[in-house]
C-alpha cells in the first residue's frame, strides 16, 4: 500500500502507531513520513488495508484516533501520550496495543506502571525510541530501566487488567454490572466516575483536556480503579464525599448535593448497559438521602419515590396512621429525627425519618388523650391526672402546653391489668368509682389503691372481658378496704350546713351568704365532702351572726320606710354598714350593720312591739 522495499508482519499485539513507526524503520524512514502518508491515504486504501490478511480489529478504532486525533483524554486511544513498558522492550522491541488505551497504565505481565518519560530526562516519550533503543533527547538505554520495581497502585492493575480482558476478548459478560460493559462502555463510564471522584480534591471537569500542562491519566486509572473494585460500597462513599463537599450551599436538591454526578447517571449513561449505576444510585438515595423527593420527579423511579424515608409531617403521618401533632411532640422531646432544609426562595421546610415513624407505631398503640382514656378507664378527668402525676400512666410527647393535649401510652392502661381477678364477688362489693368517691377524696387514696391491685395485695372482681381495663368498673370488697383502714368519709351535713342552707336559714339570697362568708362576717369551715372540699357553716356560727348583725330588710321593717331610703337614714345617725353593695372592700349585695346598743335602742324608738336584746 505504501510502496516499500520492507514490509515485515506485525505482531500479535502490535500497536498500529508502534507498526507504522517500526515499519518506516525498516525502510529508512526514521522521522514519521509513514504516518504522514498513512494519515494522506484516501478513505478506502485504508479500510482495504486494513482488511488484509485480518488486521486485528483495535486497528480500525486506532486507524480513525491517527488519522483524525481527537485533543482530550476521553477517548479509549490515546496515541499522542506515548507509553511503554521497559521489561516488555527488553524482551522483545515492538510497541503493544494495550500501551495505547488510555486508562491502561500498569503491565498486566510484568506488574510495574509504565512509563510515560524518559527515566533520565523526563523527555516526554515517543515511538521513535524503536529506532535507536533509547532515548532521543539524552540517549538513556530504554533496556536499563528496568531495574527497579516500584510498588504498583492496586486499583491501576486491576483496570489494566479489565481493559486487556476485553480487547481480547474475554470479557465475562455478566449480566448486569460492570462485567457485563463492552471496552467502549467501560472506558466510558471508567472516565465519568475517575472525574467526579478527582472534583472532590481537584479542580476537575470533564474537559480533561485542560489539564494538559499534567498527566492526569494515572490519577484518573487509580481513581476509576477504586470505584469499580469496590463497587458499590466505593460508589456510595464517592457519593458521601460529593454531599459533603457541597453541605456548607445545600439546597436539598438531588442536582445542586450530588454535582455534576446526577446528570452523568440520568443524562450522560442512558444506556441500558448502564441501567445497574441508576439503580444503585436510587438504592442509596433511598437508604442515605435525608432530603425531600417531590413526587413528580421524572427521573428517579416510582419505587424509589415510595420507598424514600424522609417526608413532610403531614405525609408521614398519613404514612404511618399517626396524628401529625403527635409527630411534631415526639419531635419536639428528642423521640424522632428530622431535617430542617431551606428552598432556593428561603422556605424553609422539615422532613421525617419515616422508619422513626414507624418504630413508634409497632412499639404502642397510638396515644390517646385524656379524654378517651378517661371513658376507657371509668373514672374521672381529674383521676386520670392523679395517676399520671404519681407515674402510674406513662404519657409521650412531654408534659401538653397551651392549646395541647396529653398524649397517654396505651402499654400503661394495660399494665393496670393484675394478673389475677376474683372469679365472683360477694354482696359487700362496690365499684372502685364508688371507693373513690365515698372512701377516697383525697389524690394519694386512689393512686395507692391502683398500684396495691395491679400488684396482687387487693383482690378485685371483674364482670366482663370487654372491662378488662375499665378500673372504674371493678369490684372490691369493703372488707378490703377495712382491712386497709380505708374507711367511709362522712358527709358534709353531719358537721353542719351548707352556704345555701345558711342562706335560706337566714333568709338572703346564696350570693349574699357568699359574700358574708367571704368577708368573715359569717363563720365558715372548710371540710372534705367526698371529692371535693365544702364550706360548713354551724349552727352556732348562725345564731352568733343573728345576734351580732343586722340586714337592711329588718331595719327597713322596723323602720318602716323602704329599702332604699335605709342608708341615708342611718348615716344621717352616725351608723355605717360593715358589708354592702358600695364598700370597696365589702362588697355585698345587701347591706349590714353590726348590732351595737347604740343602733338597737335607736331602733328600738321606733318599734316599741319589736323585742331586742338589752
Amino acid at each position: 500500500m505504501f510502496g516499500l522495499v520492507v514490509n515485515p508482519a506485525p505482531k500479535y499485539d502490535e500497536s498500529l502507531a508502534g507498526y507504522l513507526h517500526r515499519l518506516g524503520g525498516c525502510n529508512g524512514l526514521w522521522n514519521g513520513e509513514v504516518i504522514k502518508l498513512f494519515k494522506d491515504l484516501s478513505d478506502e486504501l485504508v479500510y482495504d488495508w486494513l482488511s488484509e490478511h485480518a488486521r486485528h480489529a483495535s486497528w480500525r478504532d486506532v486507524s480513525a484516533e491517527i488519522r483524525a486525533p481527537k485533543f482530550n483524554n476521553q477517548k479509549v486511544w490515546s496515541i499522542i501520550n506515548a507509553k511503554y513498558c521497559p521489561v516488555c522492550m527488553a524482551s522483545e522491541f515492538y510497541w503493544r496495543e494495550l500501551w495505547d488505551l488510555t486508562l491502561y497504565t500498569v503491565c498486566t505481565v510484568h506488574k510495574r506502571e509504565l512509563l510515560y518519560r524518559c527515566p533520565g530526562c523526563q523527555a516526554k516519550a515517543t515511538q521513535k525510541i524503536l529506532f535507536r533503543e533509547s532515548c532521543d533527547s539524552c540517549g538513556h538505554p530504554i533496556i536499563t530501566a528496568c531495574s527497579s520495581l516500584p510498588t504498583v497502585d492496586e486499583s491501576k492493575l486491576w483496570i489494566s487488567v479489565e481493559l486487556e480482558q476485553r480487547i481480547r476478548g474475554c470479557s465475562k459478560n455478566l449480566s448486569p454490572g460492570v462485567d457485563s460493559l463492552t471496552l467502549a462502555q467501560f472506558h466510558f463510564f471508567a472516565i465519568r466516575v475517575a472525574v467526579r471522584a478527582l472534583s472532590c480534591t481537584h479542580d476537575m471537569n470533564m474537559i480533561i483536556a485542560s489539564k494538559s500542562y499534567k498527566n492526569v491519566v494515572p490519577d484518573l486509572a487509580a481513581a476509576a480503579g477504586k470505584i469499580l473494585l469496590g463497587w458499590p460500597k466505593t460508589f456510595h462513599d464517592l457519593l458521601n464525599d460529593l454531599m459533603d463537599l457541597r453541605e456548607s450551599s445545600l439546597s436539598w436538591r438531588l442536582g445542586s448535593a450530588f454535582g455534576r454526578i446526577y446528570n452523568d447517571v440520568y443524562l450522560s449513561l442512558t444506556d441500558e448497559c448502564y441501567d445497574f449505576v441508576r439503580d444503585e444510585f436510587e438504592r442509596y438515595v433511598v437508604l442515605y438521602w435525608e432530603g425531600p423527593l417531590a413526587m413528580r420527579n421524572r427521573r428517579l423511579s416510582e419505587c424509589t419515590l415510595l420507598a424514600h424515608r424522609w417526608l413532610p409531617y403531614k405525609k408521614a403521618a398519613r404514612t404511618v396512621g399517626l396524628p401529625e401533632s403527635f409527630l411534631r411532640r415526639m419531635h419536639m422531646y428528642g423521640e424522632l429525627a428530622t431535617r430542617e432544609f431551606t428552598y432556593t426562595c428561603g422556605k424553609t421546610a422539615t422532613v421525617v425519618d419515616l422508619e422513626d415513624a414507624r418504630r413508634l407505631t409497632s412499639s404502642r398503640h397510638e396515644p390517646i388523650n385524656l379524654r378517651e382514656t378517661s371513658r376507657l378507664l371509668c373514672l374521672s378527668k381529674k383521676r386520670i391526672e392523679q395517676l399520671i402525676e404519681a407515674g402510674i400512666l406513662k404519657f409521650v410527647g412531654g408534659c401538653p402546653h397551651a392549646g395541647e393535649r396529653w398524649l397517654i401510652d396505651y402499654s400503661s392502661i394495660g399494665a393496670l391489668v393484675p394478673n389475677i381477678f376474683l372469679k365472683s364477688c360477694g354482696v359487700d362489693f362496690i365499684t372502685i368509682s364508688q371507693v373513690a368517691k365515698h372512701y377516697l377524696p383525697t389524690s394519694n387514696g386512689l393512686t395507692e389503691l391502683v398500684v396495691a391491685i395491679k400488684d396482687g395485695e387487693i383482690p378485685v372482681f371483674c364482670r366482663a372481658e370487654s372491662e378488662a381495663v375499665c378500673v372504674g368498673e371493678w369490684l372490691v370488697s369493703k372488707s378490703e378496704l377495712l382491712l386497709r383502714k380505708i374507711t367511709l368519709h362522712s358527709s358534709s351535713q353531719d358537721k353542719g350546713l351548707s352556704v345555701a342552707d345558711a342562706a335560706k336559714e337566714l333568709g338572703v339570697k346564696e350570693e349574699v351568704a357568699y359574700a358574708l362568708v367571704r368577708h368573715g362576717r359569717l363563720s365558715s369551715e372548710k371540710v372534705q365532702c367526698s371529692r371535693r372540699s365544702a364550706q360548713i357553716i354551724s349552727p352556732t356560727a348562725i345564731k352568733h351572726f343573728k345576734r351580732n348583725y343586722i340586714l337592711s330588710p329588718e331595719v327597713a321593717r322596723l323602720l318602716e320606710i323602704p329599702r332604699g331610703n335605709v342608708l341615708l337614714q342611718l348615716r344621717d345617725e352616725g351608723f355605717s354598714p360593715v358589708v354592702g353593695p358600695t364598700l370597696l372592700h365589702a362588697k355585698c349585695r345587701q347591706y349590714a350593720w353590726r348590732r351595737s346598743k347604740k343602733l338597737t335602742a335607736y331602733l328600738a324608738s321606733f318599734a316599741r312591739l319589736y323585742g331586742l336584746p338589752e
